[in-house]
C-alpha cells in the first residue's frame, strides 16, 4: 500500500556531505509535547530552516517515506549509524540540533541521563556498611566536601558512628557519663516544655488561626531546610566559607535536607536505586531522586548539638550530635594554636578573702572543682564555674605541699601530704578526715599519686612508699610479691587493712621530689638528678635514667615516654624502654618546677607502630652518615636535639620511640618555672619542640588590677629564733612609713619586671596590638613611680657588724632558696641612726629583712605547680593567687564540650 504524500520542509545542504541536521516533521497525534510554532524554539546556530519554498532532493524523500514504515526502534538506529560516521564535533552539533526541539521537561530528562552518564553514584548502589568503611578512610576535610555531593551523600557522611570514630582517631577520649548527663538534662528541660504548652494548647491554637502565619510557619520542614530561615536558596541547603578553616566548622544537619530526625526512616538500598531511576519521570524533582553534582570547594558544614532537630512533639531521647562533638574540639584546639584565651583568678575579684594566706603550693583540677593546698597549712575546694570557695579544710600543722583527689562518688577523696611529714586522707564531699598518717614519712611529703590500688608517697627523706588504697588478703594480687613474707603470720582469711604500708622503696641518694604510678610501675624523680623505673611487684629498680645535669623537680610518665624538668633549666624526653633521650627542650631561665605532657597517642598507635616511625628514623640517619654526614654525638659542644628527626640533628637511635617521642598532630607539653613564666611547647613539622606560646601571670594581675596585699606596718613580728636580741621601741616615728614605702618599692619593681619582660618577649596570643601602647605607658609609669619610691626612702647605709648578719640570717629563713644578702634599698631604708645604738640597730635590720622578704614572697610568681586539660591552664606560684587561662575564650559551648574530654596524658 503506497504512503499518502506529506509536505517536508526542506533543510540547508549538509555541510561536508554529512548530515549535520534533523529534518523537522510535521507533528503526529501522538506527541502532544511538541509544538510547530516556530515562535517557541529558541534562538541559535542550530535553529531550522523553515522555509518553505525549498524542495528536499527525491532520494531524501524517498529515505523520508521508507523511515516512515519503521518501528521507534528502527529509526533510533538509523540515526545512531549515521551518527557513528560523523566526527565528535559533528555528532555534537546533531545531539544540540536534536536538543532543541524538546520542551523543558524533556530537557530535564536529557539532562539527569547525561548526569547518570557522565557520574558513577557509589552511594545510591553499594551497600550502606560498604559506603561506611569507605568513608571512614578518608580525612574530616574529604567527607565535608563529599557532604556537598548531594542528599543521599549527606546523609551517609553525617552518620554517627562515622563521626565518633573521627573523634577516636584524634586522640580524644570523651568521658560518656557526662555526655549522658546533658542529654538528661536537657530532656528534663523539654519535659517541663511539653508539659506548659499542653496546658496552654488550646489557647495557643485559637491565637494561630486568628492571626496571619509566621514566615517560618508558611514553609515546610523540607523548603525550610532548602531554602533556610533567612530565605535564602540552595539546592542541599548549604551555607559558604571564606577559608578552608572555617570549613571545619562542622556539618548541616537542619530539617530533612541534614540528618534525619529520629523519627524518620534510614534510606534504604531499594529507595536509593528507586530514586536514581527516576530520572526518567517527567515528575522527577533533582533534589529527591539525589542527583550527582560536584562539590564546592568552599562547601560549609553547620552541625547542631544533638542528633536531628527535634521538637517538643519528638520522643524525649536526646542524643548529642558526634558532628557537633568534633566541631567544638577542633574549635578548642584551634584556640590553643592561635593562643586565644580569657585569664581567671581564684579567689574571685570580689571575693579576695576566700583565698588563701600565703603561696599556693599544689594544685589539681576537673572540670567543676579545683583543690589547693598553700603554705598556710589550708586545702580549699573552689567551684570553678563560679569561681568562689566550697569549703576550706584544716589538718595540717605545716605547709600542704601536695595533694589529689577524686570527687566521683566511687572515691569521694582528697589525700594530701605536708611539711609536717603528715599524709592525711579526706571525704572530698564533706571535708572530713579520714586517716590521718602523722608516721607516714620523717621529713616533708614532697609528692604522691593514687590510683585504684594503691596510694604512692614520696619524700624529703629519700624514700618512696607504697600504701593499699582498700582492704586485701595475703593472698590478693595486689599485694605485692616481695612483701608476702611479711604477712606470714596472717589467715588466708584474715585482712590487710585499707591504707596500710606494703612496701618501702630505696634507691634515691636524694630527696624524692616526684613520684608516678603507671599499671606495675612506679617512676620517681630526685634530686640525686636521677630518675628511676621501679616494678612494685618486686620492689626493685627496672631502669635508671641519666642526662639531667641538676636535680629533677617534677616527672611524668604514660607507659611510653618520660618527661622530666630540672633545675638545670630544661625539660627532657625518655624512652622509657631504653632510657635513651629523645629530647630535649630548652626556653626556660631558671629551674623547670611544674610540667605536664599530652602525646594523645596512647590510643590511636600501637606500640609497634611508634617503633616502626623510630626504625625509619634510624634508617635515614645511617643512611646519612654513610654517604658521609658528621653525626651530632661526635661533634663536641652541639646543642641537644629538641626532637628532630632529621639525621643531621639526631642523638640517639635504636629506640621504642622516635624522635621527639612522637604523639598526634594535638600533642603538647605545658611547663612552669621559676622565671615565673609558662612556656606551651608543640611540635613542628620536623619533630621540634618549639615555644608556641609564652605566658605570664603578671598580664591579668597588672591589666585587671588585680589586688595584691601590702604588709601592714605593725605585722612586723620578731621570730622566736632572734629571741637574744633585745627589741627596743622604735624612737623613728617615720620607720613604719619607710617599711611601708619599701614594700611599696619591691611591688612596683616586681610590676615592672614583668612589664618589661612582656614588653621584650613574646606577646599572648589575645594581646591586640592597640594594646601594647596601654602596656608601654604603664611601664613607663611604673618606672616613675619606682623612682620617685626610692628617693622616698632615706638613703643612709645599714652599719656593719652583728646587726647586719642578722639582716641577713632573717631574710634567708623567710626566702628559701635565696642567698643571705640585702639589697642595698633594703639596707638604706631600715638604717637606725648611728646614736640609737647596736641594739635599736638589730631591731630595725630585723624588721627591715621581714620587710623585703615579705615584699619578694608577695611579688613573685615562681610556678610551683600547674596542670592543663582540653579547655585550661591553671597554676599556682609563690603568689598566692591562682591564675588560670581558659581557652573556651569566653564561649558557653565551648567550656561544656571541654568539660567532655578526659586529658590526662
Amino acid at each position: 500500500m503506497a504512503t499518502p504524500s506529506r509536505p517536508y520542509q526542506a533543510l540547508p545542504p549538509p555541510r561536508n556531505m554529512a548530515v549535520t541536521h534533523p529534518v523537522q516533521r510535521a507533528p503526529s497525534n501522538f506527541d502532544e509535547g511538541f509544538s510547530e510554532e516556530t515562535q517557541s524554539q529558541p534562538e541559535s546556530d542550530v535553529e531550522l530552516d523553515m522555509r518553505t519554498d525549498v524542495k528536499l532532493p527525491d532520494t531524501v524523500d524517498q529515505l523520508l517515506d521508507v523511515m516512515e514504515n519503521l518501528t521507534l526502534e528502527q529509526r533510533v538506529n538509523v540515526v545512531r549509524q549515521t551518527a557513528l560516521g560523523l566526527s565528535p564535533e559533528d555528532q555534537l552539533e546533531l545531539a544540540n540540533s536534536l536538543l532543541a526541539l524538546l520542551p523543558t521537561w524533556a530537557k530535564q530528562q536529557a539532562s539527569a541521563h547525561l548526569d547518570s552518564l557522565m557520574f558513577f553514584d557509589p552511594v545510591a548502589y553499594l551497600p550502606v556498611e560498604l559506603v561506611a568503611l569507605v568513608l571512614g578512610n578518608l580525612s574530616p576535610r574529604d567527607l565535608l566536601h563529599a557532604s556537598g555531593v548531594n542528599r543521599a551523600w549527606r546523609d551517609r557522611t553525617q552518620d554517627e558512628e562515622l563521626w565518633r570514630n573521627y573523634v577516636a582517631r584524634e586522640g580524644w577520649c570523651v568521658d560518656r557519663k557526662k555526655m549522658r548527663r546533658y542529654e538528661h538534662v536537657r530532656d528534663e528541660r523539654r519535659a517541663r516544655q511539653v508539659k506548659a504548652a499542653s496546658k496552654s494548647g488550646s489557647q495557643m491554637l485559637a491565637r494561630k488561626d486568628s492571626r496571619k502565619r509566621r514566615r517560618e510557619e508558611a514553609f515546610s520542614e523540607s523548603e525550610l531546610s532548602r531554602r533556610g530561615m533567612d530565605g535564602s536558596t540552595d539546592d542541599c541547603g548549604s551555607s559558604y566559607a571564606e577559608s578552608e578553616d572555617d570549613m571545619m566548622d562542622g556539618v548541616e544537619m537542619q530539617g530533612a535536607a541534614g540528618v534525619r530526625g529520629r523519627g524518620e526512616r534510614d534510606h534504604t538500598q531499594s529507595e536509593l536505586r528507586v530514586a536514581t531511576a527516576s530520572h526518567l519521570s517527567p515528575q522527577h524533582d533533582r533534589m529527591d531522586a539525589f542527583p550527582i553534582r560536584r562539590p564546592r570547594r568552599d562547601f560549609k558544614l553547620e552541625p547542631t548539638e544533638f542528633q536531628g532537630q527535634v521538637s517538643l512533639s519528638d520522643s524525649l531521647d536526646s542524643k548529642l550530635s558526634w558532628a557537633y562533638v568534633y566541631k567544638k574540639r577542633r574549635q578548642l584546639e584551634k584556640n590553643w594554636e592561635d593562643g586565644k584565651y580569657k585569664m581567671f583568678k581564684l579567689p574571685h575579684p570580689q571575693f579576695e578573702n576566700e583565698g588563701h594566706t600565703e603561696c599556693v603550693y599544689t594544685i589539681q583540677h576537673t572540670n567543676e572543682w579545683l583543690v589547693s593546698g598553700s603554705r598556710d597549712r589550708s586545702i580549699r575546694v573552689w567551684d570553678l564555674a563560679t569561681s568562689r570557695l566550697k569549703r576550706a579544710m584544716n589538718g595540717h600543722e605545716q605547709s600542704v605541699l601536695c595533694l589529689q583527689f577524686d570527687a566521683t562518688p566511687e572515691n569521694d577523696i582528697i589525700v594530701s601530704g605536708g611539711s609536717d611529714s603528715w599524709v592525711i586522707i579526706w571525704k572530698f564531699s564533706t571535708g572530713e578526715v579520714i586517716k590521718k598518717m602523722t608516721d607516714a614519712h620523717t621529713e616533708s611529703v614532697l609528692n604522691l599519686r593514687f590510683d585504684d590500688r594503691y596510694l604512692v608517697t614520696c619524700s624529703k627523706d629519700k624514700t618512696i612508699k607504697l600504701w593499699s588504697r582498700h582492704a586485701m588478703t595475703k593472698t590478693s594480687p595486689l599485694l605485692p610479691a616481695h612483701t608476702i613474707d611479711n604477712y606470714a603470720a596472717l589467715s588466708k582469711t584474715d585482712l590487710i587493712a585499707e591504707h596500710s604500708l606494703l612496701a618501702t622503696l630505696r634507691g634515691h641518694h636524694a630527696a624524692v621530689n616526684a613520684v608516678m604510678i603507671h599499671e606495675s610501675t612506679i617512676v620517681s624523680a630526685s634530686g640525686d638528678r636521677t630518675i628511676r623505673n621501679w616494678n612494685l611487684h618486686t620492689g626493685k629498680t627496672v631502669r635508671t635514667y641519666t642526662g639531667h645535669t641538676k636535680g629533677i623537680a617534677c616527672v611524668q610518665y604514660d607507659g611510653r615516654r618520660i618527661i622530666s624538668g630540672s633545675s638545670d633549666n630544661s625539660v627532657r624526653i625518655f624512652d622509657a624502654e631504653t632510657a635513651a633521650e629523645v629530647a630535649s627542650l630548652t626556653g626556660h631561665t631558671s629551674l623547670v618546677r611544674t610540667v605536664q605532657a599530652r602525646f594523645g597517642d596512647l590510643a590511636i598507635k600501637t606500640d609497634e607502630e611508634l617503633h616502626a616511625e623510630s626504625r625509619a628514623a634510624d634508617k635515614a640517619f645511617y643512611n646519612a652518615v654513610d654517604a658521609g654526614m658528621e653525626s651530632a654525638r661526635a661533634r663536641r659542644g652541639s646543642p641537644r636535639n629538641a626532637g628532630s628527626s632529621r639525621p643531621d640533628k639526631m642523638l640517639a637511635t635504636g629506640t621504642k620511640v622516635p624522635p621527639g617521642g612522637g604523639g598526634s598532630r594535638w600533642a603538647k607539653i605545658v611547663s612552669g618555672s621559676y622565671d615565673q613564666t609558662i612556656i606551651i611547647w608543640k611540635q613542628d613539622r620536623d619533630g621540634n619542640w618549639t615555644q608556641k606560646h609564652r605566658l605570664h601571670q603578671d598580664f591579668l594581675l597588672m591589666t585587671r588590677g588585680a589586688h595584691r596585699r601590702t604588709v601592714p606596718a605593725n605585722a612586723l613580728a620578731q621570730p622566736a629564733n632572734l629571741h637574744n636580741l633585745t627589741a627596743q621601741p622604735l624612737a623613728q616615728p617615720n620607720f613604719q612609713a619607710h617599711g611601708a614605702a619599701q614594700a611599696a618599692l619591691a611591688q612596683a619593681q616586681g610590676a615592672l619586671l614583668q612589664a618589661h619582660s612582656l614588653m621584650n618577649g613574646p606577646l599572648p596570643g589575645h594581646v591586640q596590638p592597640g594594646q601594647v601602647a596601654n602596656i608601654t605607658a604603664q611601664q613607663q609609669a611604673l618606672n616613675t613611680h619606682v623612682n620617685a619610691l626610692q628617693q622616698q626612702i632615706a638613703p643612709p647605709a645599714l652599719a656593719p657588724g652583728a646587726a647586719a648578719t642578722a639582716v641577713a640570717a632573717v631574710q634567708a629563713a623567710h626566702i628559701p632558696g635565696q642567698t643571705a644578702t640585702l639589697t642595698p634599698n633594703a639596707q638604706a631604708a631600715h638604717a637606725p641612726p648611728a646614736a640609737a645604738g647596736p641594739q635599736a640597730a638589730a631591731a630595725h635590720a630585723h624588721a627591715a629583712a621581714q620587710a623585703q622578704a615579705q615584699a619578694n614572697r608577695e611579688n613573685s610568681n615562681r610556678v610551683f605547680k600547674l596542670q592543663f586539660d582540653a579547655r585550661r591552664i591553671v597554676c599556682c606560684s609563690q603568689n598566692r593567687v591562682i591564675v588560670g587561662w581558659d581557652f573556651a575564650n569566653g564561649d558557653e559551648e565551648l567550656g561544656r564540650v571541654g568539660g567532655w574530654f578526659e586529658e590526662t596524658f
